[in-house]
């Protein structure tokens, strides 16, 4: 399961990342066609679809490797015995709201799908499909954040940590 789970993540990031170097290759594109006389239809509209889904979908394997903002610097400073739980409780927290962020964003989506609402612009399309990234994003962060959680109830308390302690590449760096 657990290399499951972090296959999922990577493949996410790796879409994130192709939506992001489409937005390069559109904005450089972009670029280079204008300065033809030209244009492309469509293109603010992908861009900014593509940020989105660049963003979202980068979000579980983002969380997952403690690259996200956390509460670690305080977190860290508590004895293992407080340790684990302010880290269950920080948690819990952050899966309250990520539950009611699923649940706002997949009411948002049927709702537009349930209307048959189109995006406005260049491009027509049903907005949920440009609209459907969002909520894979956020539905792997929940998965990412439960995962997290159960990782931490499962462990001793003396192993925990909220920071990910640096790498020796990421020391060479600065």
């Amino acid at each position: 399961m657990r290399t499951l789970l972090d296959r999922l993540y990577g493949a996410s990031l790796g879409l994130a990342a192709a939506f992001v170097v489409g937005v390069f290759l559109l904005m450089i594109g972009e670029a280079v066609v204008r300065k033809m006389g030209g244009y492309i239809t469509g293109a603010n509209e992908l861009i900014g679809w593509f940020c989105a889904a660049g963003g979202f979908l980068a979000l579980p394997a983002t969380f997952k490797r403690g690259d996200m903002v956390r509460a670690g610097f305080l977190v860290d400073r508590l004895r293992p015995a407080a340790r684990k739980p302010a880290l269950v409780a920080c948690l819990v927290i952050a899966l309250t709201f990520v539950s009611y962020m699923l649940y706002a964003v997949a009411a948002y989506l049927w709702e537009g799908w349930r209307t048959g609402e189109t995006t406005q612009g260049m491009i027509e399309i049903a907005v949920w499909v440009p609209q459907s990234s969002f909520l894979v994003g956020v539905l792997l962060l929940w998965v990412a954040m439960a995962d997290e959680l159960l990782v931490t109830l499962r462990a001793p308390a003396g192993t925990l940590r909220a920071e990910r302690a640096p790498a020796a590449t990421d020391l060479s760096t600065h």
